[in-house]
């Protein structure tokens, strides 16, 4: 009998993903992962689903020029600033006000206990205690004169004085080079014997001149001690006698008053600081200028707290002068960064000797570190006679990405020139290859749940949100979100929509909810892969054959009215849809491929609203060579 030839069946092979694994922008990577996305999320992972949709407040009246917000920042309450106003916990914080220059923005805003601390207008308030707030710096100013008659002159005076600001009674102070005779117990002679003025007092059980270690000048004017506290640290100018005094150990004395001083006690109408005068100085024997007593603050380009200190560097210029240097304030004082008393609280300064400006500073497990573009400084020490700088060459912040540096599960992420980076106190490694060759800058980064938010601008200036999981290593790429910065108040990340300048909810829990998100997943090279062999070495699957994707099952929950599409891209051809499901329940659904002659393909799920896909299968049948 005669048979009939056999045809041999086709092979099949069906490819399930189920375990869905993030963004990789790269040509070969695994299956799971996704070459391109927009607006994904892996917050219900393995599964793969669009990202919550955000809410969002906009406080932009109609018909009005827009308030620009130009910065915010997350602790117990949320801080943000609107034009020149400052809010804290959506309220406005009444008697203080920013400026709205551009060389002041965007603004640098740190946290130091219950103060809120705003550079580099270098303002402040206290979230216990709104009515607490001002300049962290102090001027206080005031004219010798005014007018030309001395009916005009204003009330300056400089006194010897005790500690605690009582004055000496300097008519029984005896000013000479040679000792009073016959002297009472307790006795002060201002000693002249020498090239400097020395105070001395009598110790009659010791039959000896004793020195006074410590001698103090009270100077008098109004409001010059307003708003200073002892231990403050003044920089005094203008003091200058005239020349009716010919007395030149005195003319060099009131000179010497000129400078950084520390406020030992103060009064609304005076200040006591170190210093000695061999007499009282009237008003009216001072040189007719500007007499200045201001409490400041060196300029820094970045501010962070740690250990109950804030630290900051500067390179560049400071009054005049070029200067490449790390500073951190008294212990728990925002406002004194000059204190030197030789004591466990004192600021500190040291300079650095890498070149190029800091691009970003924060603190990480009690230590502050600072970051160049290509230098890392990490101090380390409790006190200022044990702080030390430790330097390390190496991959640091980009410069303009300062805002990208967020501490994350007790490690420190950022973004660098090369991309972003992990740093846990050794050396950092890269964590952003899967964001491929694009080269993306100005970088602005914020912390939710372990999970790395950075919005930062392309070589095209398209701005793109993408999201790192730091547990699961999986980056996500969102959409086109410009971030002037983020703070995050709980379970909550805020963020402020440059674009648009809105404030934002990235998870929706405040403000406006998005009607709807468009999203979709496109996934790598299928027809590629490549596997492992024997020695482990990576070869190429079945170069000499061709794959041909049959049919798609999907297992996805749509929501009501929500449509999924999927496309296929063949080799260099566009886009094509290839089918749509629209549905209401969790559900396989299956859609027929018709297959095309290709060595390789990608395909797309898109959509517009919520869905849930749980796995995709992908039947593939092999054909010949031709």
């Amino acid at each position: 009998m005669r048979r009939m030839p056999d045809i041999p069946s086709v092979p099949k092979q069906t490819k399930m993903t189920t375990n869905f694994l993030g963004y990789n922008h790269q040509e070969i990577i695994e299956d799971g992962e996704m070459y391109d996305m927009k607006n994904m999320s892996g917050h219900m992972f393995p599964m793969l689903v669009p990202r919550k949709k955000r809410g969002i407040s906009s406080y932009d009246a109609s018909g009005q020029t827009p308030v620009p917000l130009t910065g915010i920042h997350g602790r117990d309450q949320l801080v943000h600033i609107r034009g020149t106003q400052v809010f804290y916990n959506m309220l406005q914080v009444t008697g203080i006000s920013v400026s709205t220059d551009q060389l002041m923005l965007p603004k640098k805003i740190v946290s130091f206990g219950a103060y809120v601390c705003i550079w580099p207008d270098k303002v402040y308030f206290n979230t216990a205690d709104l009515t607490d707030h001002g300049s962290m710096e102090r001027k206080w100013q005031r004219s010798i004169y005014e007018g030309s008659t001395l009916s005009g002159y204003r009330d300056v005076q400089l006194s010897m004085c005790r500690g605690d600001g009582t004055n000496y009674d300097m008519t029984s102070i005896t000013v000479s080079a040679d000792p009073p005779a016959d002297p009472a117990n307790g006795q002060l002679w201002i000693d002249q014997s020498d090239t400097n003025d020395v105070l001395r007092q009598y110790m009659s059980g010791m039959d000896e001149w004793m020195e006074v270690a410590t001698t103090y000048v009270k100077i008098q004017s109004t409001g010059i001690g307003a708003g200073l506290r002892e231990y403050d640290v003044i920089d005094i100018s203008g003091l200058e006698l005239d020349d009716t005094i010919q007395n030149d150990r005195l003319r060099e004395e009131v000179a010497a008053l000129n400078g950084s001083y520390i406020v030992y006690f103060c009064g609304e109408n005076y200040i006591v600081i170190a210093g000695l005068l061999n007499q009282t100085v009237e008003n009216s024997h001072l040189e007719p200028q500007e007499v200045l007593a201001d409490l400041t603050i060196p300029p820094m380009d970045f501010v962070c707290e740690s250990n109950n200190r804030l630290w900051g560097c500067k390179y560049g210029l400071r009054n005049g002068e070029t200067v490449n240097e790390i500073y951190a304030s008294a212990l728990g004082d925002f406002r004194n960064w000059n204190r030197f008393m030789g004591n466990s609280q004192d600021s500190y300064s040291a300079s650095v000797g890498t070149d190029g400006p800091f691009t970003g500073a924060i603190a990480q497990r009690g230590y502050p570190v600072f970051f160049k573009e290509d230098y890392i400084h990490r101090v380390s020490g409790n006190t200022p006679s044990s702080f030390s700088i430790t330097t390390t060459a190496c991959r640091g912040v980009q410069r303009g990405s300062w805002r990208s540096v967020q501490v994350v599960n007790e490690a420190i992420y950022y973004k660098s020139r090369q991309g972003v980076m992990r740093y846990d106190g050794s050396m950092p490694v890269s964590v952003g290859d899967k964001l491929g060759e694009i080269l993306y800058s100005d970088a602005r980064a914020g912390v939710l749940s372990g999970r790395y938010y950075i919005s930062m601008k392309d070589h095209e200036n398209k701005w793109y949100q993408f999201v790192y999981d730091t547990e699961k290593d999986a980056w996500y790429k969102e959409d086109a979100f410009h971030a002037l910065g983020y703070g995050t108040v709980g379970d909550e990340l805020y963020a402020i929509d440059e674009d648009n300048n809105t404030l934002v909810a990235i998870t929706g829990s405040m403000g406006t909810a998005e009607t709807s998100i468009d999203w979709s997943a496109t996934f790598g090279l299928q027809g590629a892969e490549y596997g492992r062999g024997t020695y482990g070495s990576r070869i190429r699957n079945d170069l000499s054959k061709r794959l041909y994707m049959s049919r798609f099952v999907l297992r996805i929950y749509i929501e009501p009215g929500t449509t999924v599409k999927l496309e296929i891209k063949y080799m260099n051809r566009d886009w094509e849809e290839v089918g749509q499901i629209t549905g209401d329940k969790l559900d396989s659904y299956m859609i027929p491929v018709i297959p095309r002659r290709c060595d390789h393909l990608r395909f797309r799920v898109s959509g517009n609203g919520d869905c849930r896909i749980y796995s995709i299968a992908r039947q593939m049948e092999v054909g010949s060579d031709a």
